[in-house]
């Protein structure tokens, strides 16, 4: 059976709506259309400014998201080294005095009771420790920190590192500035655009009955119509306890596998009337002619059903 293959994303889309609007221009008051767009209220000279406006929009999200993106390495650039030093400096203290390692939470370091050190894993987290860290370093008299040999021995400026932190946070905060107003612009581009996605595919839908296997003529319009023969795939289903699905599309001489825990009962057709044909479980039931479609209960009070179908869907 053919159908429709739908363009994604908006640019794909707006060559569609270009193509559709352009075809319905040209054949005037024969447009195949014409009676479709005004029974529903399309105006597709609206929907065309719409769309550039959504382009637009879409444009500057994806800038928006680039730039956040940015700013992140560039605040990890920042980061990271003055993390792997703050690190380095918590493990010299807890060297000091190993058996008292929660002496570091005197710090803002966070010690689990095997003397195990846990650092924060998001941003304000790791950026509050080591202004807390910082904070209680330099609480000290003059040349009365325990850090002051590591420091000089590795030549750390905690001045520096503060600085970087600094920078990071500003880095942060454009990041999360430029995100949000990427998801704003969204959110009104979606409000603009989303209205013509279905005007499209409300229009490729009407000429698809309208031409009958005429495919051609959506074609003219810009739709793409794929005629190949879908291939048929096993289909996982879970059915409610006390409920019912019906599957379609099943393949003659294939088979209903019940992968739960609890029989199944499978009725002829699109409802539950009848005698039903009951699958155990793990049993493989297979599929005869005029079987196509079944409907499939779960009697169950306890269980979910789970079964799997050989399927063209």
């Amino acid at each position: 059976m053919a159908r429709l293959i739908f363009p994604e994303g908006i640019s794909a889309e707006k060559n569609l709506l270009t193509s559709v609007n352009a075809k319905h221009i040209a054949d005037g008051t024969t447009s195949a259309i014409e009676v479709y767009l005004k029974e529903n209220g399309i105006d597709l000279v609206q929907a065309m400014l719409d769309a550039n406006t959504a382009e637009t929009m879409d444009n500057s999200r994806s800038l928006l998201h680039k730039q956040s993106a940015n700013n992140v390495q560039l605040r990890d650039l920042q980061l990271s080294p003055v993390v792997s030093r703050l690190k380095g400096m918590v493990q010299y203290l807890k060297s000091i005095n190993p058996a008292n390692a929660k002496d570091l939470g005197n710090w803002g370091i966070t010690v689990e009771a095997t003397n195990k050190v846990v650092y924060p894993i998001t941003f304000d987290g790791i950026t509050k420790t080591a202004i807390d860290f910082y904070t209680k370093h330099k609480s000290f008299a003059v040349g009365k920190s325990p850090l002051l040999a590591y420091l000089a021995q590795n030549k750390i400026d905690i001045a520096t590192d503060e600085a970087a932190i600094d920078t990071a946070i500003t880095y942060n905060d454009l990041a999360n500035t430029t995100a949000l107003q990427a998801e704003n612009i969204t959110e009104q581009r979606n409000l603009l655009w989303m209205p013509i996605v279905g005007h499209l595919k409300g229009i490729g839908n009407y000429l698809m009955k309208f031409y009958g296997e005429n495919q051609k003529g959506c074609g003219d319009y810009g739709y793409m119509v794929d005629n190949s023969v879908p291939k048929p795939k096993i289909v996982k289903s879970t059915i409610k306890l006390l409920d019912k699905i019906t599957l379609k599309g099943l393949v003659i001489g294939g088979s209903i596998t019940n992968n739960g825990s609890d029989d199944i009962h499978l009725y002829k057709g699109m409802n539950t009337t009848g005698n039903p044909i009951i699958i155990k479980p793990g049993e493989i039931y297979g599929v005869a002619k005029g079987y196509s479609a079944v409907t499939i209960s779960n009697p169950s009070l306890l269980n979910a059903a789970k079964l799997s179908a050989l399927r063209i869907i």
